[in-house]
């Protein structure tokens, strides 16, 4: 079975190829490793070599493993080509070349394994048809882009039904309520993602979009604040928090946020907009 991974190789080598402030001395490799359900996958091995055959200077590997919420990160100090590979119990193995410059912005990588063996007799999801259980997610999705949020509460609770070790239902689920103001329910959906895991980061940030639209600016700020410490690379909260310190007229605060941004990640869409709201 073929890998996949989200980002193709060519878009990533040509980011890595933009400029970026001759300070930096180190960069950061990260991302997120999933499954074929779009889950992430804790515990997964991470190893990322550099040095020998066409690469020139003393080989260097460094190994980590993936977080709670299937994240992982390296900071390096060498320009060159790298080899990322992740191995996880039940999955077939991927390496992925990365074209790495100290002067470029950091990657983010969303790697995606496949099982070995049949996806439906493995782990919370054994006994489901995974390619069912894929295409109601889709349709649910639908159903809440087109604004049809009734029947998307609908679809996403018949999933729940069906794969309640889908966390990820109760945060489209709160989603849904959110948009039609109907904000208790939202917030009784977002609490069930943070009881399952109270460092989810998306949680985290959709409880600050939830007080935002109850025009509640304190509670939003500490949300997304919790949002950001949860996941250090994510810029959404980020921006979250600038616009609002900006609301207040506090652009000192703001401009940190928006520094913060550009930093993590440059090229990004947050990144450029942060940039060209600071030289505003």
């Amino acid at each position: 079975m073929a890998n996949n991974f989200t980002i193709g190789l060519a878009a990533a080598v040509a980011a890595l190829s933009l400029s970026a402030p001759a300070w930096a001395q180190t960069t950061r490799l990260g991302g997120v490793v999933r499954d074929e359900t779009g889950g992430t996958i804790r515990g997964a091995i991470v190893r990322a070599e550099t040095g020998g055959g066409r690469t020139f200077g003393t080989p260097v590997t460094l190994t980590t493993a993936s977080d709670d919420r299937g994240r992982f990160v390296f900071v390096v100090s060498r320009s060159g080509e790298w080899r990322l590979t992740f191995e996880a119990p039940g999955f077939d193995s991927m390496t992925v070349p990365l074209v790495v410059r100290l002067t470029g912005p950091a990657p983010s990588l969303d790697i995606k394994l496949e099982r070995r063996e049949s996806p439906e007799a493995f782990g919370a999801l054994a006994g489901i048809d995974s390619k069912s259980l894929s295409a109601q997610l889709a349709a649910a999705a639908v159903l809440y882009d087109e604004g049809q949020h009734d029947q998307a509460i609908a679809a996403y609770r018949e999933i729940k039904a069906r794969a309640p070790a889908l966390t990820l239902v109760n945060l489209q689920i709160g989603n849904s309520y959110l948009a039609k103001k109907s904000y208790g329910e939202a917030e009784a959906a977002y609490q069930e993602v943070l009881k399952a895991d109270g460092a989810d980061s998306t949680a985290l940030f959709a409880m600050g979009a939830l007080r935002e639209a109850q025009g509640d600016a304190a509670q939003a700020q500490e949300w997304y604040q919790k949002a950001s410490a949860a996941d250090a690379i994510w810029t959404r909260p980020l921006m979250k928090l600038a616009a609002l310190a900006s609301a207040t007229g506090d652009r000192a605060t703001a401009s940190r946020h928006l520094g913060r941004v550009v930093d993590i990640d440059p090229t990004s869409p947050d990144g450029q907009q942060a940039a060209a709201l600071l030289k505003q």
